[in-house]
């Protein structure tokens, strides 16, 4: 006797898989879902290192004007001594750029070629020899923090004009707010004067300013020229000078500090522009804005105010677009030289408080 078969059985092996056509379909479509997240993960990490980029440019850019812009607000501080007699005993006074006082602000423009106006100062070796063609040279005399926080006074008047000088004692095991050697101004609202200590006892507060001695660059004379009063105050002060020099094949925001050596700050700076606001009435308010060869020797104690732009790139280069933009700093142009770096440009307007008050 023969059985048909089951229709159940056969109609069951009639689908036992995935035909080519139907694997083909899932192949395209599982393929063209891979490159969708491929897209997206390249385009991702495009944009997350343009943004890094961009924000280590203007984190370089920030911390570069904020140096600048905090040195200029606090150059010239004199104390309660406008007008006052003036006196500066240190060696070099006169013609040494990081000893001269006398002028609170000093900038030197870049002419054309290797030519700055006034001509770079001779003072600062460092940077006759490293400034990047093209970009500005600004000098500050600026107050130095102590190493105290509290502010330092003479206890007692001088008993003469070559005297030494006394300061609250500082008990044994503590730091002392000066050392030998620093370069301090003291000013009473008579009076002020720059002087270099030559020798301080922290126990007795006893402070000496004697001529000779191994210190640099040295008194040339003990005589202040005024006898300072009790409660006066004695601040370090130091010569800073902010300039775009080179190290290493990459050009940088530096920094030179009295006669230390020079210190790269931030790296990437390419150009420093700087516009100096002149008062022409001496109504502490800028009338005009001009370049430092346009100043003049005798106006620099009229300028209160700074214009200053930086032109900032990124660490390292990216991508495939290269740089071809005009970047306008001030009223001047920089072209970069088609190269993958990004920029941006910094602008900032600082007043010298001590002449604007």
């Amino acid at each position: 006797m023969k059985y048909a078969a089951s229709p159940a059985r056969v109609s069951g092996s009639r689908h036992g898989g995935f035909s080519v056509i139907e694997l083909m379909v899932a192949m395209v479509i599982s393929l063209l879902l891979l490159g969708g997240v491929v897209t997206i993960f390249i385009s991702s990490k495009g944009t997350y290192e343009r943004v890094e980029r961009l924000s280590r440019t203007q984190e370089s850019g920030r911390f570069a004007l904020d140096a600048i812009v905090r040195d200029i607000r606090s150059a010239g501080y004199m104390g309660c001594s406008r007008p006052s007699t003036w006196a500066n005993t240190l060696t070099g006074a006169t013609t040494t750029l990081a000893y001269n006082f006398a002028d609170a602000i000093l900038g030197y423009e870049f002419a054309s070629g290797t030519t700055w106006s006034p001509a770079r100062p001779t003072g600062l070796t460092s940077i006759a020899t490293g400034a990047v063609n093209g970009s500005d040279i600004l000098v500050l005399r600026v107050p130095m923090p102590a190493a105290s926080s509290a502010t330092l006074r003479l206890t007692d008047k001088m008993t003469s004009q070559t005297s030494t000088m006394t300061i609250a004692s500082v008990p044994t095991g503590s730091t002392a707010p000066l050392q030998v050697g620093d370069v301090v101004m003291l000013a009473d609202c008579h009076a002020r004067a720059v002087f270099q200590i030559s020798a301080y006892t922290p126990s007795s507060g006893v402070i000496d300013h004697a001529t000779g001695g191994s210190n640099v660059p040295g008194n040339a004379s003990n005589d202040l020229g005024h006898a300072f009063e009790s409660n006066s105050q004695i601040v370090p002060v130091r010569t800073v000078a902010y300039y775009i020099g080179t190290a290493a094949g990459r050009t940088g925001l530096w920094r030179v500090a009295g006669s230390g050596a020079p210190e790269e700050l931030v790296e990437g700076v390419e150009r420093m522009e700087l516009r100096f606001g002149v008062d022409t009435n001496s109504d502490r308010i800028a009338d005009d804005y001009v370049t430092a060869d346009l100043v003049g020797g005798a106006n620099w104690g009229n300028v209160i105010s700074v214009s200053l732009a930086l032109l900032v790139r990124s660490p390292d280069q990216y991508g495939t677009e290269r740089d071809v933009n005009t970047y306008t700093l001030l009223d001047k142009t920089f072209t970069a030289p088609s190269d993958r770096y990004v920029r941006q440009v910094f602008v900032s307007t600082a007043t010298l408080r001590n002449r604007a008050l």
